[in-house]
């Protein structure tokens, strides 16, 4: 006996495909408010006027407003990535500190480029109980990564110290381009701050032993 398929129903297909745009203009427009404003503008009338929809159809679409905004942040953190492998595929060849610096400073170009969407991939707080998408932890995962890969075989060769050691670097690198934009400690230098990381990379190289 021959099965025979079912036939598509173009009503779903029509459905599923109006369900991608609207939540694609949700997301511009999300993002388009955090780029301006910061993450604490993003609320969920003005987001649904300005996509063009309903207020219901954010909720229906990303659950909550925090749901809208990890959105827009796996965003940044996927543009982030992009920054820091061009940055790493021209570093190729060089030491490791000329390799370090260039993740450094694609780092704090684009978060100088970018000041409120990085803020909020950093400064937006969940519940604690809040379901994370794979995609966002993925895309975070890669950061540390990046610093494991060049470090490699330099760091430490247990697979958990090597990554508590590419975290204590960039929570470091972080922390300087977070105060610089801060002017916490005078005024934003992006020279200055430059040195200050070039310092801290400089003394982890010979740290380990390179």
């Amino acid at each position: 006996m021959v099965s025979k398929e079912r036939p598509k129903d173009p009503t779903r297909d029509r459905d599923a495909d109006f369900r991608d745009r609207v939540r694609t203009k949700l997301l511009a427009a999300a993002e388009a408010i955090i780029a301006n404003e910061g993450y604490a503008a993003v609320q969920a009338r003005r987001v649904a006027t300005e996509a063009g929809c309903a207020i219901g159809t954010v909720y229906n679409i990303y659950g909550d407003i925090d749901g809208l905004i990890l959105a827009a942040n796996t965003r940044t953190l996927s543009d982030l990535a992009v920054a820091l492998k061009d940055a790493q595929i021209r570093s190729e060849g060089q030491d490791l500190e000329a390799r370090l610096m260039s993740l450094a400073n694609a780092y704090l170009d684009f978060a100088t480029l970018n000041q409120l969407r990085w803020r909020a991939v950093f400064e937006h707080r969940l519940p604690d109980d809040y379901p994370i998408p794979q995609a966002f932890l993925d895309d975070r995962r890669g950061l540390l990564a990046l610093i494991e890969s060049e470090i490699g075989d330099t760091g430490p060769s247990d697979p958990e110290e090597r990554q508590d050691a590419a975290r204590a670097l960039f929570s470091a690198t972080h922390g300087n381009v977070l105060l610089a934009l801060d002017a916490k400690l005078g005024p934003f230098e992006p020279d200055r701050c430059e040195r200050q990381i070039r310092f801290l990379v400089h003394h982890v190289v010979i740290g380990l032993g390179r």
